[in-house]
């Protein structure tokens, strides 16, 4: 099951970002999506998270399910109905 959460900070409450992963008996994280705007040190695999702000120790908050993305789904086109004539009596 994908999951989401926010990151945030113990000291100050700053959210950094959200990082995504996956749940089955135990969570494993895929990915870290910094916030709009984040200025803090690029993250890769194997770094530590650290606050953005002011570099202390930071949580996982409001883990939930990924929403899942639905496309809109696409209608087949209604035949085109022509006019009806008014018949005029002669």
């Amino acid at each position: 099951m994908d999951m989401i959460g926010d990151v945030k900070c113990y000291h100050c409450g700053h959210i950094s970002g959200q990082v995504e992963g996956t749940k089955d008996k135990k969570l494993v994280l895929t990915a870290f999506n910094p916030r709009p705007g984040y200025e803090g040190p690029k993250i890769g695999p194997g770094d530590q998270l650290r606050c953005e702000r002011c570099q202390g120790p930071v949580f996982i908050e409001d883990l939930r399910r990924k929403p899942i993305e639905i496309l809109p789904a696409v209608m087949p086109a209604s035949p085109k109905q022509g006019k009806r004539s008014r018949g005029r009596a002669a």
